[in-house]
């Protein structure tokens, strides 16, 4: 019985690290990929997709996973700034790419859990918690691009943003101009990403842990 019960354990375990494998593969590729994991929209940050395979590999897989895959999220992001325009540009700091990434992906397994023991069905739950954890996702990301500005304006970054995203970046290079544009991305970029986590990613997380419930049921 005990050896039946490690044998489980060891195929739980195998399992467990193929799909995290899988699931950090797809983040990359969603990285460097044009358009799969990031839209670029003029004078805005680009509209993530690839926060959701984040959220549903944590929620899967646990907190630990979840880490791992904040941190795969947060690297990629820094690396894709290196050659990305506009203000995508900023996230080469590593404060604004790496750490809240990281901090975020702390909170994804609990706030998904929680939410899992308050309402039901799962699928409600899951949307809810997905919805609020990128909502918490942007209010991290977000006002760090304010310690970025005043450094990008500091050097010469026209050959990165392009002149003409520089011109509009230059306007509002100011207190108001940058509160504006907070606005902005949260009433576009942070509304549009909650959707389709809540939507897209809460129904692909259920279908997929009922899957996974039922492998081992027949384990």
């Amino acid at each position: 019985m005990k050896t039946e019960t490690n044998t489980k354990s060891n195929t739980e375990k195998t399992r467990s690290m193929t799909i995290l494998a899988m699931f950090i593969a797809i983040i990359l590729v969603m990285t460097f990929v044009p358009y799969l994991g990031y839209i670029q929209i003029p004078n805005f940050p680009s509209i993530l997709l690839i926060h959701i395979p984040v959220l549903i590999g944590g929620v899967i897989l646990g907190r630990k996973a979840a880490i791992i895959l904040a941190l795969v999220f947060g690297v990629g992001s820094l690396l894709k700034a290196l050659y990305s325009p506009g203000l995508d540009y900023l996230f080469i700091f590593p404060w604004v790419s790496v750490l809240p990434r990281v901090l975020w992906g702390m909170m994804i397994y609990d706030v998904s859990r929680l939410f899992q023991k308050l309402i039901s069905p799962r699928l409600l739950a899951l949307s809810v918690s997905f919805v609020l954890l990128t909502v918490i996702h942007t209010l991290l990301v977000v006002p760090l691009l304010f310690s970025a500005f005043p450094l990008a304006f500091g050097v010469n970054i026209a050959d990165n943003v392009g002149s003409a995203n520089l011109d509009w970046i230059n306007t509002v290079n100011s207190l108001s101009g940058f509160f504006a544009v907070l606005g902005g991305i949260f009433t576009t970029n942070g509304v549009i990403e909650a959707v389709l986590a809540g939507s897209v990613g809460a129904i692909v997380a259920n279908r997929v842990m009922i899957s996974r419930e039922q492998v081992a049921e027949s384990d």
